[in-house]
């Protein structure tokens, strides 16, 4: 006969995986109430009159006839491709409507920096959204290729004109000054397209990689700061979500998951990579 008592690890295992799911269903239980909620979420959102730009191409600009210039800033600036190219009046501005657009969309009623009086007078915890620094850089970025020929590996390296946009966040809650929070850190970047293909010389016995590239344009560049400013909107309202989970958790319980909604699917998900990094202590 078989003993049929419940060995210790695998009881551990059972409690283990009952206490998981209990703590999911009351995480989703409060995160559908946030997302559910009619009371109409505010933020007061600044952002940088300034934009900083880097030209990271020092190997291709710098050489040694130029290392006697005294303003290497200025001359990577002026030998760079695209940064030179971009307005940074109308870079910011084009995020900062698409961050407005998405946070409204999803119901939040948004107060720019002249509307501070009439946010304060909210006399709510409401949040205040301040994008402290964005950056522009301008890189190569390496792409590697490889393929399976006949039984044989071939590989190979394209370079790759690349932007990086790297933005960090500063956030604070109206009549709750001791609350403190982390830099929020947010990066997106676009680079080249091409196509290509491994092929081998029917004299030489040689095989090369052919390929056509598609340089990116400036409004390419223009357009990633309207898509940087949807994706922040869409990640700070997931922040603010997961913070209402976390805030309305028995004490000392801590979330198991981090929640992303999806607004067109009217869905929540647990496996989201495309959120901001927390780059200070909290409570520092």
């Amino acid at each position: 006969m078989q003993n049929s008592r419940i060995k210790p690890f695998t009881f551990l295992i059972i409690l283990l995986l009952s206490f998981i799911l209990i703590s999911c269903s009351l995480e989703r239980k409060i995160a559908k109430s946030y997302v559910k909620t009619k009371e109409k979420k505010s933020v007061l959102v600044f952002f940088p009159s300034e934009l900083y730009k880097s030209n990271l191409k020092t190997y291709q600009a710098l050489t040694d006839d130029t290392l006697h210039i005294l303003d290497h800033d200025s001359f990577l600036m002026d030998s760079s491709l695209f940064l030179k190219f971009i307005n940074d009046s109308l870079f910011v501005a084009k995020c900062r409507q698409s961050m407005i657009n998405e946070l409204g969309a999803h119901g939040i009623k948004v107060y720019d920096s002249d509307q501070i009086d009439e946010f304060m007078d909210l006399k709510d915890s409401s949040y205040v959204i301040k994008l402290a620094q964005m950056q522009l850089e301008e890189y190569v970025h390496t792409e590697k290729v490889e393929s399976d020929i006949d039984g044989s590996y071939y590989s190979g390296d394209i370079d790759l004109n690349a932007i990086n946009l790297n933005s960090w966040f500063e956030l604070e809650r109206n009549q709750v000054p001791n609350e403190k929070y982390p830099v929020l850190y947010s990066s997106y970047f676009i680079y080249d397209d091409f196509e290509g293909e491994f092929i081998r010389s029917s004299i030489y016995e040689v095989v090369n990689y052919r390929y056509k590239l598609d340089t990116m344009q400036v409004a390419d560049i223009y357009n990633l700061a309207e898509l940087a400013g949807r994706k922040y909107a869409i990640n700070f309202y997931d922040y603010l979500l997961n913070i209402y989970v976390q805030d309305h958790l028995p004490k000392n319980q801590s979330p198991v998951f981090y929640f992303h909604y999806d607004r067109r699917m009217k869905s929540l998900q647990t496996y989201y990579y495309d959120g901001f990094t927390e780059i200070d202590p909290k409570n520092n």
